[in-house]
Protein backbone atom coordinates (compact mmCIF):
# COMPACT_ATOMS: atom_id res chain seq x y z
CA UNK A 1 0.00 0.00 0.00
CA UNK A 2 1.49 3.20 -1.29
CA UNK A 3 1.53 6.61 0.65
CA UNK A 4 -0.90 9.03 -0.43
CA UNK A 5 -2.31 12.54 1.09
CA UNK A 6 -1.50 12.27 5.24
CA UNK A 7 -5.18 11.94 6.71
CA UNK A 8 -6.17 15.15 8.66
CA UNK A 9 -6.13 15.13 12.18
CA UNK A 10 -9.58 15.95 13.65
CA UNK A 11 -8.75 17.61 16.94
CA UNK A 12 -12.61 17.33 19.16
CA UNK A 13 -12.50 20.19 21.44
CA UNK A 14 -13.78 18.28 24.92
CA UNK A 15 -12.71 21.14 27.36
CA UNK A 16 -15.06 23.62 28.65
CA UNK A 17 -14.06 27.15 27.14
CA UNK A 18 -10.32 28.00 25.34
CA UNK A 19 -7.75 28.32 27.88
CA UNK A 20 -4.41 30.34 27.08
CA UNK A 21 -2.79 26.19 27.63
CA UNK A 22 -5.10 24.63 25.46
CA UNK A 23 -4.96 27.36 22.56
CA UNK A 24 -0.81 26.84 22.63
CA UNK A 25 -1.03 23.92 22.28
CA UNK A 26 -3.85 23.51 19.18
CA UNK A 27 -1.30 26.63 17.76
CA UNK A 28 1.87 24.63 18.30
CA UNK A 29 -0.04 21.55 16.38
CA UNK A 30 -1.27 23.68 13.33
CA UNK A 31 3.14 24.51 13.34
CA UNK A 32 3.48 20.89 13.40
CA UNK A 33 1.56 19.10 11.01
CA UNK A 34 0.02 22.30 8.82
CA UNK A 35 -3.02 24.42 8.91
CA UNK A 36 -4.49 22.72 6.04
CA UNK A 37 -4.10 19.22 7.73
CA UNK A 38 -5.95 20.01 10.76
CA UNK A 39 -9.84 20.25 11.65
CA UNK A 40 -11.05 21.27 14.85
CA UNK A 41 -14.46 20.20 15.68
CA UNK A 42 -17.20 20.67 18.53
CA UNK A 43 -15.96 25.11 18.72
CA UNK A 44 -18.51 27.43 19.95
CA UNK A 45 -18.72 29.60 17.14
CA UNK A 46 -17.28 32.46 19.25
CA UNK A 47 -14.09 30.70 19.00
CA UNK A 48 -13.94 30.47 15.22
CA UNK A 49 -12.16 33.65 14.31
CA UNK A 50 -9.09 32.62 16.39
CA UNK A 51 -8.65 29.26 15.74
CA UNK A 52 -9.17 29.44 12.07
CA UNK A 53 -6.00 31.01 11.79
CA UNK A 54 -4.77 27.27 13.08
CA UNK A 55 -7.05 24.99 11.06
CA UNK A 56 -10.19 24.79 9.74
CA UNK A 57 -13.16 25.15 12.37
CA UNK A 58 -16.70 23.77 12.79
CA UNK A 59 -19.34 23.92 15.02
CA UNK A 60 -20.24 20.60 15.18
CA UNK A 61 -18.83 17.30 16.75
CA UNK A 62 -17.22 14.53 15.08
CA UNK A 63 -19.80 12.55 16.87
CA UNK A 64 -22.51 14.19 14.89
CA UNK A 65 -20.54 13.98 11.94
CA UNK A 66 -19.73 10.67 11.76
CA UNK A 67 -23.34 9.76 13.07
CA UNK A 68 -25.11 11.85 10.72
CA UNK A 69 -22.95 10.16 7.39
CA UNK A 70 -21.56 13.54 6.89
CA UNK A 71 -17.69 12.00 7.53
CA UNK A 72 -17.70 8.26 6.78
CA UNK A 73 -16.69 6.01 9.63
CA UNK A 74 -14.63 3.42 7.25
CA UNK A 75 -12.69 6.69 6.76
CA UNK A 76 -12.10 7.58 10.97
CA UNK A 77 -9.77 5.84 13.46
CA UNK A 78 -9.87 7.82 17.20
CA UNK A 79 -6.47 7.59 18.95
CA UNK A 80 -7.32 6.44 22.75
CA UNK A 81 -5.09 5.69 25.32
CA UNK A 82 -7.47 3.01 26.13
CA UNK A 83 -7.64 1.14 22.96
CA UNK A 84 -5.86 -2.25 22.94
CA UNK A 85 -4.08 -2.12 19.80
CA UNK A 86 -1.13 0.66 19.07
CA UNK A 87 -1.58 2.52 16.17
CA UNK A 88 1.28 1.71 12.95
CA UNK A 89 1.82 3.09 9.73
CA UNK A 90 -0.34 1.02 7.97
CA UNK A 91 -3.39 1.89 10.27
CA UNK A 92 -2.76 5.71 8.66
CA UNK A 93 -2.44 4.98 4.91
CA UNK A 94 -6.26 3.34 5.50
CA UNK A 95 -7.71 6.02 7.62
CA UNK A 96 -8.71 9.81 5.60
CA UNK A 97 -9.23 11.36 9.25
CA UNK A 98 -7.39 10.46 13.09
CA UNK A 99 -9.49 11.89 15.64
CA UNK A 100 -7.54 13.69 19.09
CA UNK A 101 -9.18 14.70 22.11
CA UNK A 102 -8.81 18.38 22.57
CA UNK A 103 -8.33 17.23 26.29
CA UNK A 104 -5.41 18.75 28.65
CA UNK A 105 -4.19 15.93 30.41
CA UNK A 106 -5.19 14.86 34.03
CA UNK A 107 -2.97 12.78 36.15
CA UNK A 108 -3.18 10.03 36.86
CA UNK A 109 -5.44 9.53 33.47
CA UNK A 110 -9.67 9.57 33.82
CA UNK A 111 -10.18 7.77 30.53
CA UNK A 112 -11.81 10.66 29.10
CA UNK A 113 -11.24 10.11 25.47
CA UNK A 114 -13.32 6.78 25.50
CA UNK A 115 -16.19 8.29 27.85
CA UNK A 116 -16.24 11.93 25.42
CA UNK A 117 -15.64 10.41 21.95
CA UNK A 118 -14.98 6.49 21.65
CA UNK A 119 -17.88 5.22 23.37
CA UNK A 120 -20.04 7.29 21.37
CA UNK A 121 -19.28 6.96 18.15
CA UNK A 122 -20.16 3.76 15.53
CA UNK A 123 -18.26 0.29 16.58
CA UNK A 124 -16.92 0.52 13.21
CA UNK A 125 -14.75 3.15 14.05
CA UNK A 126 -11.50 1.87 15.04
CA UNK A 127 -9.33 2.98 18.21
CA UNK A 128 -5.67 2.85 18.79
CA UNK A 129 -3.35 3.65 21.45
CA UNK A 130 0.28 5.19 21.17
CA UNK A 131 1.66 3.65 23.89
CA UNK A 132 1.30 3.43 27.35
CA UNK A 133 2.14 7.13 28.44
CA UNK A 134 -0.41 10.07 28.52
CA UNK A 135 0.46 12.84 25.67
CA UNK A 136 -0.47 16.48 25.57
CA UNK A 137 -2.19 17.32 22.42
CA UNK A 138 0.87 18.70 19.86
CA UNK A 139 3.03 15.84 21.78
CA UNK A 140 -0.05 13.30 20.05
CA UNK A 141 -0.06 15.38 17.11
CA UNK A 142 3.55 15.43 16.68
CA UNK A 143 3.75 11.28 16.98
CA UNK A 144 1.24 11.06 14.56
CA UNK A 145 3.57 13.66 12.22
CA UNK A 146 6.43 11.46 12.92
CA UNK A 147 5.05 7.50 12.04
CA UNK A 148 3.85 9.30 8.99
CA UNK A 149 7.01 10.94 7.57
CA UNK A 150 9.26 7.69 8.72
CA UNK A 151 6.58 5.09 8.22
CA UNK A 152 7.84 3.61 11.26
CA UNK A 153 8.92 4.49 15.07
CA UNK A 154 12.82 4.30 14.16
CA UNK A 155 14.80 6.95 16.11
CA UNK A 156 11.85 7.81 17.64
CA UNK A 157 12.56 9.36 21.57
CA UNK A 158 11.23 10.33 24.29
CA UNK A 159 10.93 11.50 28.30
CA UNK A 160 8.35 11.07 30.92
CA UNK A 161 7.92 13.64 33.17
CA UNK A 162 8.99 17.24 32.78
CA UNK A 163 9.97 19.75 35.45
CA UNK A 164 10.21 23.12 35.05
CA UNK A 165 11.21 26.12 37.39
CA UNK A 166 9.46 29.08 38.08
CA UNK A 167 9.43 32.12 40.42
CA UNK A 168 6.47 29.84 42.43
CA UNK A 169 8.44 26.93 43.02
CA UNK A 170 8.75 23.98 40.50
CA UNK A 171 6.08 22.57 38.11
CA UNK A 172 6.10 19.16 37.22
CA UNK A 173 4.50 17.84 34.48
CA UNK A 174 3.81 14.35 34.58
CA UNK A 175 3.18 13.63 30.86
CA UNK A 176 5.32 11.97 27.94
CA UNK A 177 6.50 14.60 25.70
CA UNK A 178 8.19 13.68 22.51
CA UNK A 179 12.78 14.36 22.41
CA UNK A 180 13.10 16.77 19.22
CA UNK A 181 16.93 18.08 18.54
CA UNK A 182 17.89 16.89 22.24
CA UNK A 183 15.13 18.33 23.36
CA UNK A 184 11.40 17.88 25.35
CA UNK A 185 8.97 19.31 22.35
CA UNK A 186 6.99 21.60 24.34
CA UNK A 187 4.30 23.72 22.87
CA UNK A 188 5.35 27.06 21.75
CA UNK A 189 5.02 29.78 24.61
CA UNK A 190 4.01 26.98 26.99
CA UNK A 191 6.88 27.55 29.22
CA UNK A 192 6.78 31.20 29.10
CA UNK A 193 3.06 30.91 30.12
CA UNK A 194 4.05 28.55 33.06
CA UNK A 195 6.87 30.63 34.89
CA UNK A 196 5.46 34.19 34.54
CA UNK A 197 1.21 33.05 34.25
CA UNK A 198 0.90 35.26 30.45
CA UNK A 199 0.93 34.14 27.13
CA UNK A 200 3.96 35.64 25.53
CA UNK A 201 3.82 39.02 23.80
CA UNK A 202 4.45 37.82 20.01
CA UNK A 203 1.64 35.06 20.65
CA UNK A 204 -0.39 37.55 22.28
CA UNK A 205 -0.35 40.26 19.60
CA UNK A 206 -0.80 37.13 17.56
CA UNK A 207 -4.03 36.21 19.19
CA UNK A 208 -5.57 39.92 19.45
CA UNK A 209 -5.28 40.79 15.44
CA UNK A 210 -7.50 37.42 15.32
CA UNK A 211 -10.23 39.15 18.07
Amino acid sequence: MEAGRKPIIIIEHCEDGLSPWIILEYRHASIIYGRENLLFTNIPRKYHKILAKYGRVVEESIIDLVNNGVIPASQVIILDPKAREELKYTHLLEAKYVVVGGILGDYPPRGRTWEFITSKMPPTVKAFHIGEGQYSIDGTVYYVHYLWSNKDLEGYQYIDGLKIETDYGEVYLPYRYPVVNGKPLLADGLEYYLKYRKIRDDIWSELASLQ
